[in-house]
């Protein structure tokens, strides 16, 4: 059993006693078994459309790769390539998004 199924337990219970007080019968539960499976396939047809859509998450990966595009684009030596990628693997561990965002939007750039 997953999450989804603890969530849509107690959802289950609550369609059965609102539209069969009285019980249910194989037919009933048949019912609830197929609007319940529906209502998880769409769930996760909803959350994987959502993960597409969704701004992609940071990447120090991805940072580095567009830096090193710029410096090849602009000529840089492999060496200078080099010290570039090793400056900005320690930026990465010294300054938080929060802050290389605010340093940006100051910069003159």
């Amino acid at each position: 059993m997953n999450d989804l199924d603890y969530t849509t337990a107690p959802q289950r219970r609550e369609l059965a006693l609102k539209y069969f007080p009285r019980g249910m019968e194989l037919d009933m539960i048949a019912l609830l078994d197929e609007v319940e499976q529906l209502l998880i396939k769409a769930y996760h047809a909803g959350v994987q459309e959502s993960e597409k859509l969704s701004v992609q998450g940071w990447s120090n990966q991805s940072a580095a790769g567009y830096t090193i595009i710029a410096a090849e684009g602009e000529g840089f030596t492999e060496g200078q390539i080099q010290a570039l990628v090793n400056r900005l693997h320690n930026r990465f561990d010294m300054v938080t998004l929060e802050e290389a965002a605010a340093h940006y939007r100051k910069s003159p750039y």
